[in-house]
């Protein structure tokens, strides 16, 4: 069954770990009210005063996205495990192609780490840097062990143990520990850090999910039509069409069953589009309007052909 993509991927092995740019959490410390005492007030207007350097402002921001990125690895990792080790009935490969998709990702993911923490040059502050070495250092504690799991070219078929691989590599990650003090409490405790994280666009705070027209009802999807919030792994019914949602924190895979017994898997992150079709017959488009880790807001369209 020809499966059609739009803006997103699509994919036979849809596990692991994709990535995706969020937030940073903000800041509350500056934030108290009349209440709060004399020195957070203080401290708060000693931050609005200070006129941070652009590299302190670049620097802040890119600390932000390797922290994002460290933290959302760890949960996408867990996710993906438990693809694997709890794999639904209606999987539609088998867990040891499941597992080679998440020894890929994971792989990736931590070369993405690894590179977003090189590009992070010293800031001059003492608290800062020895956040960035110690992460830094957590990251290479388990990077090499991960790679020698993940290189395939160590076995006779890519898909030589890789379940116990992905079970390995997914201990190795579930080990991972941000430095503390972490990098929100280091940007409180220092006026010109708390004046660039509050500039550096890497490190505002993700925007909540759309509303979607049809709530969390999956019975509107029935006839053909809807747009739905699905915050857990689902089976709705679309149309004739029966499928499968699974999510991680940065992308939604849609699996399909459709009326004629084809099956197939379209794997989106946000703004991604991709259609199931039916040879002559009718066309199923999803739609990925937004993705994070609270849900995904998801438009389902069916399309007879004349």
């Amino acid at each position: 069954m020809p499966v059609k993509t739009g803006v997103g991927r699509v994919a036979l092995l849809a596990a692991g770990v994709a990535l995706a740019v969020g937030g940073c959490s903000p800041d509350t410390a500056d934030r108290d009210g009349p209440s709060g005492t004399a020195a957070s007030t203080s401290r708060s207007t000693a931050s609005k005063s200070v006129e941070p350097s652009r590299a302190l402002v670049r620097w802040t921001g890119r600390m932000c996205k390797a922290t994002d990125l460290f933290q959302t690895a760890k949960t996408n990792s867990a996710k993906g495990i438990e693809e694997i080790t709890d794999a639904p009935e209606d999987a539609l490969i088998g867990i040891e192609f499941t597992a080679m998709g998440y020894l890929w990702d994971i792989s990736s993911s931590l070369d993405e780490i690894a590179k977003g923490l090189d590009d992070v040059r010293p800031s001059g502050i003492t608290a800062a840097d020895r956040l960035h070495a110690s992460l830094v250092k957590e990251v290479e504690r388990v990077r090499p062990k991960v790679a020698e799991l993940t290189d395939s070219s160590a076995h006779t078929s890519p898909a030589e143990d890789s379940v116990d691989r992905a079970e390995r590599v997914g201990a190795l990650i579930a080990s991972l520990k941000m430095p503390e003090p972490d990098l929100p409490a280091v940007v409180a405790e220092e006026p010109e850090l708390s004046a660039a994280y509050r500039i550096a666009p890497e490190c505002a705070p993700p925007k909540p999910l759309p509303s979607a027209a049809d709530g969390t009802d999956a019975g509107a999807c029935k006839d053909g039509t809807c747009e739905i919030l699905v915050t857990e792994r689902a089976h709705l019914v679309v149309g004739g069409w029966k499928l499968r949602v699974s999510l991680t924190e940065t992308k939604v895979t849609v699996r399909n069953n459709d009326p004629g017994g084809a099956v197939g898997e379209i794997t989106l992150a946000t703004g991604g589009s991709g259609t199931f079709g039916e040879g002559d017959g009718d066309e199923l488009t999803v739609r990925a309007i937004a993705v994070d880790k609270d849900g995904a807001v998801l438009k389902f369209r069916l399309w007879g052909r004349p």
